[in-house]
């Protein structure tokens, strides 16, 4: 099962962390599901997370909805995986980057889909 980031389970400190940035694409399935088994591997916790247009200082303008969609995306990719009881999601407000992000939470290993890696 997914959590929202601020709910993570209180080992999780204790564990490194992959971060995954998950785009609603084939290719962004498909780095999730990478990460995952890299999370197992690593014995880490994957934070998926996803790129949020909206404005933070409104209180209600889709960003609930948009975790809802990265949680069932993430949950899916669980079922399929088996990789269970290592996943936190949040979706990253513009216009942090997932990269900042990477840094900030001291992330071991940041992943992205080959469609989003600047060329």
């Amino acid at each position: 099962m997914a959590t929202r980031a601020e709910d993570a389970p209180v080992d999780s400190a204790d564990r490194p962390l992959v971060l995954v940035d998950v785009r609603p694409s084939a290719c962004g399935y498909q780095a999730l599901l990478w990460a995952l088994g890299e999370a197992q591997r690593r014995d880490a916790v994957l934070l998926a997370v996803t790129a949020w247009p909206g404005d933070a200082s409104q209180p209600d303008d889709g960003r609930a909805e948009m975790e809802q969609a990265l949680t069932a995306m993430v949950e899916r990719a669980v079922a399929e995986t088996g990789v269970h009881g290592r996943t936190r999601v949040a979706a990253v407000p513009y216009p942090v980057t997932v990269r900042e992000v990477a840094e900030r939470t001291g992330a071991e290993l940041l992943v992205v889909g080959a469609e989003e890696v600047a060329s």
